[in-house]
């Protein structure tokens, strides 16, 4: 069951996005009358103790209005103590902006609307004439809670309507951004009035409003990402706009300047655009040096005579509130640009207290302008400071602030403002349920972590204050859905009967009525709800539904012109028209709302639907010209015009469409399907191949004594790929395979369902007949039905592929020739592409050279590989695409155009919370300020310990759920305490040599991170720390071997190229000890086995998973018992095994049975810490190259001591094997009765290529392990 609507939940009006567009998500500011704006003298604010509110309540009715307050949200508030304030006031009459506010929020949060609304109105008024510093907060506050309460209270728009109208008026210090609340509710009813009264009632409407008119639009620019945003372009530049821009240099598009459509406030571009960065443009002129306000909605930096005044950069936290610039222009024109979210915006200029500026707006870019820069004054953002600040102490005014937070879409900053007033146990109910709120939309938690901190927080407030009818509602549905919903009736049932002037308990009962099926339960509760609540547009259209259920249809005829009323916007009547086959009176209200609402581009398209639907299709035709004639990159309306005229016997007009689209730089993708529909493979129906005729072929040539190896084979493997200029394609992939194992059988029964447009997918029995198979909806496979050896499965589709948006781009998919288990007959891929692109093909293995054909504006090239046995799968191969034939083609691919992308992918751009920064400061606290490598250090070894790998990237979300991106939680965290973090691609010195440019953008495919300590002007910083944040035991500063030494290219401005630390800790085992030899050729041992790198990350990775209790059989078992036979442990000492930046080292003491082998007169010191080399190289001969992916090393330093009455060697010749890079060197001596053990193996990683090189590790491994493994005889 869905939860009942929060009566805080903060919607903006439609009437308003409709009039003014002014988003509240956006923002506007508020400022005192005088034009004086709020400056951060906060510092010597008084912070307002409960306390001390409890001593001054005396003082007057504002003082005990502040003591409700404190009650109600500070901790420690008594709700007893906040009712008899509240009482108080009430029985006195209070009409005070403190008081009137806490008598509203008392009454609104306790479910009675109608009190809260004229307690709200009363703070308005006396707002107008107040004293207090944070009255801009508070009065929002109040208005904005008045537009929430217009479903619970009928009519009280209507009701202080006049009151509304003259506050806008004269707003005393009410604040911009209240008189912007309160002309949404002043103006509902002249829009609906202005409706026919065409321009001039646009432009009085606009000028009630300070909007801007005309405004243009261009765009888009950028790549679409969030770096983009924060860019200059083109559009910034001083005077006038070029019809069109320079191509974007990622991305390719064209930027340009979009026609606009603007009926009143709201300018919106009037055709179909792309994703990116977008501008607006207008002027406007002063006849006297002014003082004003300019807001645009949706934008990222305003900019007046081409300098700025307001940037909003995403990666700050908090900005989204700084909406307003506050300026002083001289006398004359001036140029204002605007750089923006979307494509589409209002533009307003207005007084400090909210009022219409004096100015007058054109929009003529060829006029002179000034140049003198505006004077920015002091930010006018009614929060502003206290976001600067991140935080404010004193909790009544961080409990305002954050519901303005809110209002502006900011749910992380409001809950972080709220965190003091939430956390402590006696936090106040209503503080609590508006944190629950919050806790909703706090995008600093993953969306698992929201619900449950919501559902503790309402717990919480409603234990607190069992008066909170919207946490106790909520609770109740929550513990009903776990239940199965019947558990949630009866408390819900009580609640709606306890609030009975709240509807969002009812209407969450007759949800509830709804999911159990309880319709004469449910028509009655909405019944109730209509007659109660009848401005409750969600309560009447439930009640809509199911009065067009279950009848009587007039009732339901009237219930839908009230909801019209109440809002113009919706297009219930469109739906209600369609369902009675209504076609002229659901035209006639879509045309409606496309005169109120330009911005809905989709109404085009849909009038012509419904002139199709009604059986005129002329008329239809008609509208989808206009559409397109208005709007030239509108893809939908062109394909139904295409359609229509194929429907007519235009056989080209599909493709005629697609050419238009093409020139005009529209969407394709619908053309291009309904094309292959059509024409069944379309321009690939010449590179079709006759099935049977393969199948005959190949019956032919097994006759002549030959056969396919493998379980299965395949006949045909077969592709043709045809690539447009615009980086699209369609390949028709056949495929024809013969069954020949019981395993082939078992694995090729059941398919994935086939992608794209299925041409053929049957199976062709050894008799000839042929068996489709049957799709199953819903089946996440599809049976090849009756499959047997000897069977032949042929599948043939085709599959179309969109561009990556840059048609100067293009990569194919990659083609493989040959597989392992199956042969390959006949492998052929066709590639038709563009002449005018500078094609690369890239081949691997043996492929022949492709036969190349002319195709007018277009290339053939053919690739075809015969008879290709199964291919040998080895172990420790690389991945087969490296070593298996196979090819791919593609234009415009390199590393330069990768990184421009890359780049603004690198960049962490998530703002810095201050919660997240307290926890850096904890994690940090006894770590010294002035060693910022050591706070890095404790940063990342709190990660590894506390953060789980998971697939979460927001460092945030991974560091609050301890749940993500390890990576992603240490990047943020660093940047929390002043670090710059960078991201890098390295080459891996393991990886292939390239074949191209696309082969090359592959290799570099490493990520490694730079850390660099914030700078000092008084000292110099330390160097940049390289490093990887990977597995949970990975020492801080870890570079992977293959890594050190090698190119990286940094992924920020400019890419530049460094050189990777070659130093770093050696991978490796390093054994060093004592035996003390007995004359029974036993020995007591002395063994420490140090581990190092990578080696001891993964040792550290064991030793995490055994118990306590079996680490000394652990030991015993697998590490000395393989080294010495039978020796038991006597006692195990791991050292380090937490300190992840020194090696791990375990130290034993144990008995050894049997070190010496006796004999009569000569006994033999056996082998000790054999390495197994010859493991390296297992095959004695490889077909594919041997892949050694991290290096070995090993070091012995071994004494071994042998009783005073033994014949010791008098020396023991030294030895070393050579392979390149590879050595083994023995320098084991004799020192009186002691032989010491002194080896070393280094084999580093790499590739061994088959043939020779391999013939040479496989001869190095014997040797090595020879002169390792070698027996030292002693006498007796």
């Amino acid at each position: 069951m869905s939860r009942p609507r929060h009566p805080r939940a903060l919607t903006v009006s439609r009437v308003l996005l409709a009039v003014l567009a002014t988003a509240t998500s956006v923002g506007c500011a508020g400022a005192a009358a005088d034009g004086s704006a709020k400056t951060s003298a906060e510092s010597s604010r008084a912070v307002r103790s409960l306390a001390t509110l409890r001593e001054d309540a005396g003082d007057g009715a504002e003082a005990l209005g502040l003591l409700a307050l404190g009650e109600m949200i500070l901790p420690g508030g008594d709700r007893t103590r906040a009712v008899s304030a509240i009482q108080r006031l009430e029985q006195d009459g209070a009409r005070g902006h403190l008081a009137a506010l806490a008598r509203g929020l008392h009454a609104e949060m306790h479910g009675r609307p109608t009190a809260a609304a004229d307690a709200y109105v009363q703070a308005l008024l006396a707002a107008k004439e107040s004293a207090e510093e944070d009255v801009a907060v508070t009065a929002w506050f109040a208005a904005h809670r008045i537009g929430q309460l217009r479903s619970s209270v009928a009519g009280v728009l209507e009701k202080y309507r006049r009151v509304f109208e003259a506050l806008t008026v004269a707003p005393g210090q009410l604040g911009w951004r209240a008189v912007a609340e309160l002309l949404d509710f002043t103006l509902a009813a002249e829009q609906a009035k202005a409706e026919g009264e065409g321009a001039a009632a646009a432009e009085r409407i606009a000028a009630r409003v300070g909007c801007a008119r005309p405004v243009r639009l261009a765009g888009p620019f950028g790549a679409g990402n969030a770096a983009s945003r924060r860019r200059h372009y083109a559009a910034e530049r001083p005077g006038p706009w070029p019809p069109v821009f320079a191509d974007d240099p990622i991305r390719g598009t064209t930027p340009r300047v979009l026609r606009t459509d603007q009926p009143r406030c709201h300018a919106t571009a009037a055709e179909e655009t792309e994703a990116g960065v977008f501008y607006a443009e207008t002027f406007f002129t002063a006849a006297e040096e002014t003082d004003l306000i300019v807001a645009a909605q949706g934008a990222l930096a305003v900019f007046i005579n081409d300098a700025p005044v307001l940037d909003r950069d995403l990666r700050e936290w908090g900005v989204w509130q700084r909406f307003g610039a506050r300026i002083v222009v001289p006398k004359g024109r001036h140029r204002v640009v605007v750089r923006l979210l979307g494509d589409g915006t209002t533009l307003r200029f207005l007084r400090p207290d909210g009022r219409p500026a004096a100015v007058t707006t054109d929009g003529d870019p060829e006029k002179a302008y000034s140049s003198v820069p505006a004077r920015v004054l002091a930010d006018p953002n009614p929060i502003d400071a206290i976001v600067r600040r991140r935080g404010e102490k004193d909790g009544l005014r961080a409990f305002f602030a954050a519901y303005v937070a809110h209002v502006e879409s900011m749910d992380d900053v409001a809950a972080a403002l709220l965190e003091p007033l939430v956390l402590p146990e006696d936090a106040a109910g209503i503080a609590l349920e508006l944190g629950a709120l919050y806790a909703r939309g706090d995008t600093a938690y993953p969306d698992d972590a929201k619900r449950r901190n919501e559902r503790g927080l309402r717990t919480r407030a409603a234990a607190r204050d069992p008066g909170l009818w919207y946490s106790r509602a909520w609770l109740a549905i929550d513990s009903g859905e776990q239940r199965g919903g019947v558990e949630a009736v009866v408390p819900l049932l009580a609640l709606s009967r306890e609030f009975p002037e709240v509807p969002d308990v009812a209407e969450g009962l007759a949800r509830l009525y709804g999911r159990l099926g309880w319709r004469g339960e449910r028509l009655a509760t909405l019944k109730t709800i209509g007659a109660r609540f009848p401005d409750d547009t969600s309560g009447l259209r439930m009640l809509l539904a199911a009065l067009d259920e279950e009848g009587p249809p007039a009732e339901a005829d009237a219930l839908a012109a009230r909801i019209q009323k109440l809002d113009p916007d919706a297009e219930l009547a469109v739906d209600r028209a369609l369902a009675k086959h209504d076609f002229q009176g659901a035209i006639a209200e879509l045309r409606r709302i496309q005169k109120r609402r330009p911005d809905k581009k989709d109404l085009a398209g849909r009038i012509a639907q419904v002139l199709e639907q009604s059986g005129d299709p002329a008329a239809a035709a008609k509208q989808l010209a206009l559409a397109l004639e208005r709007d030239r990159n509108n893809a939908k309306a062109r394909f139904r015009l295409a359609d229509r005229a194929l429907a007519r016997g235009d056989e080209a007009a599909l493709r005629r469409a697609l050419a238009e689209s093409l020139e005009a730089g529209a969407a394709t993708s619908d053309l291009r399907d309904a094309i292959a529909l059509v024409e069944g493979a379309t321009h690939l129906e010449g590179y079709r191949i006759d099935g049977r005729a393969v199948l005959r072929e190949f019956d032919r040539w097994e006759k002549s004594g030959k056969k396919m190896d493998g379980t299965a084979a395949r006949i045909l493997d077969y592709a043709a790929l045809w690539v447009h200029p615009d980086g699209t394609s369609e390949m028709l992939e056949h495929e024809i395979q013969r069954i020949q194992s019981q395993e082939a059988v078992s694995k090729e029964a059941e398919q994935p369902p086939p992608e794209g447009l299925v041409l053929r997918m049957r199976v062709i029995k050894k008799d000839g007949s042929v068996l489709e198979p049957e799709l199953v909806a819903g089946k996440p496979t599809v049976t090849m039905p009756h499959l047997e050896i000897g069977d032949v499965v042929e599948t043939e589709r085709i599959i179309q592929t969109s561009s990556d948006g840059d048609p100067r781009r293009y990569r194919s998919p990659h083609w493989f020739f040959r597989e392992a288990d199956k042969g390959y007959w006949r492998s052929e891929f066709v590639t038709v592409t563009p002449k005018g692109k500078a094609l690369e093909i890239e081949t691997r293995g043996k492929v022949p050279a492709p036969t190349k054909r002319s195709l007018g504006a277009f290339v053939e090239h053919r690739f075809r590989v015969d008879e290709s046995p199964p291919a040998v799968i080895e172990p420790d191969a690389p991945r087969p695409v490296e070593f298996l034939p196979s090819v791919r083609i593609g234009w415009g691919i390199d590393l330069e155009s990768t990184l421009l992308r890359l780049v603004d992918v690198g960049t962490d751009e998530t703002p810095l919370d201050p919660r997240l920064g307290a926890i850096a400061a904890t994690i940090v606290r006894d770590a010294p300020a002035s060693d910022p490598m050591e706070r890095a250090r404790r940063v990342y070894r709190w990660v590894l310990s506390a953060v789980e790998e998971g697939n979460e990237n927001d460092g945030r979300r991974a560091v609050l759920a301890r749940r993500g991106s390890r990576q992603a939680a240490f990047v943020h965290l660093v940047r929390q305490l002043g670090m710059n973090v960078s991201l890098a691609i390295a080459k891996n010195r393991l990886a292939m040599p390239a074949l191209g440019k696309m082969s090359e953008v592959e290799n570099w495919d490493s990520l490694v991170l730079r850390l660099e300590p914030p700078k000092n002007a008084t000292k110099a910083p330390p160097p940049a720390q390289w490093m990887v944040v990977r597995d949970k035991f990975t020492p801080f500063g870890f570079v992977p071997p293959e890594l050190r030494g090698q190119q990286a290219i940094v992924l920020a401005a400019g890419a530049p190229r460094v050189t990777l630390p070659s130093e770093g800790s050696s991978d490796g085992v390093f054994f060093e000890g004592r035996a003390v030899v007995r004359e029974d050729g036993g020995a007591s041992l002395e063994l420490a086995q140090r581990y190092g790198g990578r080696i001891a990350t993964q040792m550290r990775g064991v030793l995490d998973r055994i118990a306590p209790g079996q680490l000394r059989d652990f030991v015993e078992t697998r590490l000395v018992g393989r080294t010495f036979s039978g020796a038991r442990i006597k006692d195990v000492v791991v050292e380090h095994k937490d300190d992840l930046d020194l090696p791990i080292t375990i130290r034993v003491t144990a008995d050894v049975p049997e070190l010496v082998r006796r004999g009569e007169r000569t006994s033999v010191l056996k082998p000790v810490f054999p390495i197994k080399l010859v493991q390296l190289a297992s095959l004695p001969a490889r077909e594919t190259p041997l892949l050694l992916p991290t290096s070995s090393h090993a070091e012995v330093l071994f004494k071994v001591v042998f009783p005073e009455t033994w014949r010791m060697p008098s020396s023991l010749p030294p030895g070393e094997v050579k392979d390149g890079e590879r050595w083994v060197t023995v320098n084991d001596r004799v020192e009186g009765h002691t032989i010491t053990l002194d080896r070393k193996v280094e084999v580093p990683a790499g590739r061994v290529a088959p043939g020779g090189d391999y013939a040479a590790l496989l001869k190095f491994t014997r040797d090595g392990d020879a002169l390792l493994e070698r027996e030292v005889a002693v006498g007796r």
